[in-house]
């Protein structure tokens, strides 16, 4: 069940909480990983396109194959050993049929 999801990743919880207020303001999440993301994908606003469980290290993981997490919605921080993220999923995928977020159903 591939997952599609972007991310921020900051080196302190006090920076990941002073992003998630920005983005609570109303600061889209693509162009606040774009100012503020360590991780080489803030070039793509964060973007780590489709992967599969077990490609990312598990606490990313969980979050991001977690079905109470909701798809669209900001959820962090989520500490690894790379610093802090905030994590959108985007979409989840299962039989290449979307699970949540189509208006096809």
């Amino acid at each position: 069940m591939p997952t599609q999801a972007r991310h921020i990743l900051v080196k302190t919880l006090d920076e990941c909480d002073s992003v998630m207020g920005e983005i609570a303001q109303g600061l889209p999440f693509a162009e606040a990983a774009s100012k503020y993301s360590t991780c080489p994908s803030a070039k793509s606003g964060g973007s780590l396109g489709s992967f599969e469980p077990g490609k990312m290290v598990r606490e990313f993981d969980e979050v991001c194959f977690d079905p109470d997490v909701p798809v669209g919605e900001v959820t962090g921080p989520v500490r690894t050993q790379f610093g802090y993220h905030l994590i959108l999923v985007e979409d989840r995928f299962q039989n290449m049929d979307r699970t949540e977020g189509s208006g096809v159903f």
